[in-house]
């Protein structure tokens, strides 16, 4: 699971603090995000890497990168590059990476989707409604070359449409329960629709797989789209895309797609009980120090939690 938390600050000596969006208030402040995964199951789950977001005002700003110890190397990368990177670096430590879950700050783009499909990687990620699709029967045409400029492409006759008006009265919603949460069982209504993104950003990757521009016949990539429409509610409620086979058993799209409680569990534990967002040091070292012992003792509990109790003599 991929995610970032925040942690708001006073002043601008903390490394990597600046205004921008803080999850903790709810609003933009003064503070630092960090991005961090998450190894998860239905039972546990702890962070397995982190790094510090630097913004933008950090990357050329000498004096203060000098009195906070950031390393040379670090320069401003957005989250998603974060995350690829943490990724890439547990991937390289022999990780085997099943499914990855996220929400639509990550989800939402579609370079990010199509970066993990390169690594051979599955997702279910939370998208944009708003983002543009064509139905699974939608067919290219090739229109007649007129005699001058380059060959004509490759184009639909109709345009693309957001996700939303793939939801009609003829969708066809299943009963799912994904979970037994602490006021019985976490249940609501889903359907699963095969489309094909057509984002600028999946035509140019079609493209480039194709071999180029002129060698593309037109053709979109299926994905599968998981929507969420509670029963008592006018329309959906959440959407969610994946790059597995809509013959994936929809309880297991569920349970991926409505994992992200896990990581909150996580960043409320880590805070709460083990003083996460307590560190009042200044420098990188200092800050990625601390949030490696917290998430240690998390780990220790955590283990803890999952094993047996040990016999003692009667």
């Amino acid at each position: 699971m991929i995610d970032d938390v925040s942690f708001p600050k006073c002043g601008t000596a903390s490394v990597g603090v600046a205004r921008q969006y803080c999850g903790a208030l709810g609003k933009r402040a003064n503070c630092q995000v960090a991005v961090s995964v998450h190894a998860a199951t239905d039972t546990a789950s702890c962070p397995l890497e982190w790094e510090l977001f630097l913004p933008e005002e950090w990357a050329d700003d000498d004096r203060r990168r000098r009195r906070a110890g950031v390393p040379d190397e670090v320069r401003y990368v957005s989250k998603g590059r974060l995350a690829l990177g943490l990724l890439d670096r547990l991937a390289a430590q022999g990780l085997v990476v099943p499914v990855i879950v996220a929400d639509a700050g990550y989800g939402r783009s579609v370079s990010f989707r199509l970066e993990l499909e390169e690594r051979g990687w599955s997702y279910v990620m939370a998208v944009d409604p708003k983002e543009i699709a064509r139905p699974v029967a939608a067919e290219p045409f090739q229109p007649a070359y007129g005699g001058l400029g380059p060959p004509t492409l490759p184009r639909y006759r109709e345009p693309a449409r957001p996700l939303t008006s793939f939801i009609t009265s003829d969708t066809s919603f299943e009963e799912v329960v994904w979970r037994q949460g602490s006021k019985g069982r976490m249940t609501s209504r889903f359907a699963v629709i095969e489309v094909r993104p057509s984002g600028k950003e999946a035509c140019r990757t079609a493209q480039e797989q194709a071999g180029g521009r002129s060698s593309w016949d037109g053709v979109l990539p299926l994905r599968t789209l998981l929507v969420e429409q509670p029963e008592d509610t006018d329309g959906p409620t959440g959407y969610w895309m994946t790059n597995l086979p809509a013959t994936t058993p929809i309880t297991d799209l569920v349970r991926w797609a409505k994992m992200r409680w896990r990581i909150e569990h996580d960043y409320r534990e880590l805070k709460h009980g083990l003083g996460l967002d307590h560190f009042e040091g200044r420098t990188w070292r200092g800050w990625h120090h601390h949030v490696t012992l917290v998430t240690a003792a998390q780990a220790f509990l955590t283990l803890r939690r999952l094993d047996p109790k040990a016999h003692t003599p009667a």
